[in-house]
């Protein structure tokens, strides 16, 4: 990219943007996987093959419009895909241990903090739009049991804090009115082509896709940039 993007505001995701949460829910799988198999006798390979199946039957596969991350729901599919018997009670059992997990297990590298710390030296309004973790408070219980988190000027749960998630651009819209900027001198970070980059060229944003989480993923507008690491970021912002 030739010339840098003009910017009075940036709006960052925050799942396997800020933080890694794809190695989370990997680990928080192989939780459930582990309990499932040890009542079972099912072989864990198994398990897990079938749990992501059923994650692509009720969250990838599902419009992003309509669209859940309930890993309850994936559990429940789970349980009736190979009727493994589990009553209501052990469902909720086994997803409370999953989001227990992803609740202390974040991760992110140190580069992070420095990043918004830099932006915020050249004067850059800073915003965290995030979508809701479908459980009331499990995504601002996260957003508070980190540090870096204090040095954003707005932060907005979609889903939450207000009815729209970001599968619309409306979370963006607010978020900038927050933020007290226009949408054109906002510029937007986030991991997903679908829900991050199009929504905020739909609100005549700017974005930046990064890709050191998540393999690459399609939608219909492009990004004004791509990254690997978010120190990247500082390259590519006026």
């Amino acid at each position: 990219m030739s010339e840098k993007i003009k910017a009075k505001a940036l709006i960052f995701d925050f799942d396997n943007t800020l933080v890694d949460t794809h190695s989370a829910i990997s680990g928080a799988y192989s939780k459930v996987v582990e309990l499932i198999s040890s009542s079972s006798g099912l072989d864990s390979n198994y398990l897990m093959q079938q749990l992501l199946k059923a994650q692509k039957e009720v969250i990838d596969d599902v419009p992003l419009v309509s669209r859940q991350y309930d890993r309850k729901a994936v559990i429940k599919k789970l349980n009736e895909n190979l009727s493994l018997n589990l009553d209501e009670k052990q469902v909720e059992k086994l997803a409370q241990i999953f989001y227990d997990f992803i609740l202390e297990k974040i991760e992110y590298p140190k580069e992070t903090e420095e990043v918004l710390k830099a932006l915020k030296l050249k004067g850059k309004k800073l915003g965290l739009l995030t979508d809701t973790d479908v459980r009331p408070g499990l995504k601002r219980r996260r957003l508070n049991s980190l540090s870096f988190t204090k040095l954003f000027d707005a932060v907005l749960i979609a889903g939450e804090d207000i009815p729209q998630r970001k599968s619309s651009p409306i979370p963006f819209i607010e978020l900038a009115r927050l933020l007290d900027v226009e949408p054109k001198e906002t510029l937007v970070i986030g991991d997903r082509m679908d829900a991050d980059i199009d929504n905020a060229k739909e609100a005549d944003m700017k974005a930046v896709l990064i890709d050191k989480y998540l393999p690459p993923n399609k939608g219909v507008h492009e990004p004004d940039a791509i990254i690997h690491e978010l120190k990247q970021l500082l390259d590519v912002v006026d």
